[in-house]
């Protein structure tokens, strides 16, 4: 797309993105060995093949920044004032308005999601919220809250009633949380919310960086299996 000026615009159109289900049907079409494929597969999903759901989702590879579309998701600190690769992309591309936007919202609690709006972003709007810090005897902590993270996030989404949402990872590295983790509670809560409220959705997008990629690949088919197999 162009900005008035003529110059392409830097921002991604979510709705241009290849879903799970579409990037599914050219690997099943392209490849002869596809029953080899599913028996050194022995892993069973607990989820159903559900298309529908596959069409919703996408993977990709990028700066959640870029995203167009309704809402994107900021990883933040209680003070919302975090300087990880995510907020700093965010808060460069928005515009000093966004700095002043979030000192009127006195913080964030761990697990919760907050919104603003998106400035000068593509995506109409921002929700921040905040990763736990990760300690392995506060497992069950960390994981209650890190679920309370999507959780909200698609509450808030739900509530707004926003066709898309582009989350980033919402784990920074330096709150130490263990990426394979913390990427089943981000999928686990993202599927269940889509089996039960997906009409309300249209788009779910996990912006992922190269460090990142690999692990979402692995895991997806569990929580989103690709077909009947």
């Amino acid at each position: 797309s162009m900005d008035p000026l003529g110059a392409p615009s830097q921002f991604v159109d979510v709705d241009t993105l290849p879903s799970w289900g579409d990037s599914c049907q050219d690997e099943l079409n392209s490849s002869d060995t596809t029953a080899e494929i599913f028996q050194e597969d022995t892993v069973r999903s607990p989820f159903l093949y559900n298309k529908d759901v596959n069409g919703k989702v996408v993977l990709w590879k990028g700066d959640v920044a870029l995203l167009n579309c309704t809402a994107i998701v900021n990883t933040s600190n209680e003070s919302l004032t975090d300087k990880n690769p995510v907020s700093e992309s965010i808060f460069m591309l928005a515009g000093p308005d966004l700095k002043e936007d979030l000192q009127k919202l006195k913080g964030c609690r761990t697990g919760e999601a907050k919104l603003t709006k998106g400035f000068n972003l593509a995506a109409r709007f921002i929700i921040h919220t905040v990763g736990p810090k990760y300690k392995s005897r506060y497992r069950t902590a960390a994981e209650s809250s890190l679920y309370s993270c999507y959780r909200n996030v698609l509450q808030l989404a739900k509530e707004q009633s926003m066709s898309s949402v582009g989350f980033c990872v919402i784990n920074s590295a330096k709150r130490g949380y263990p990426l394979e983790d913390a990427t089943h509670i981000a999928l686990r809560t993202v599927r269940r919310f889509l089996e039960i409220h997906g009409e309300t959705i249209e788009k779910v997008v996990f912006a992922v960086s190269d460090l990142e990629e690999g692990t979402y690949q692995k895991l997806l088919p569990l929580y989103f299996p690709r077909s009947l197999k």
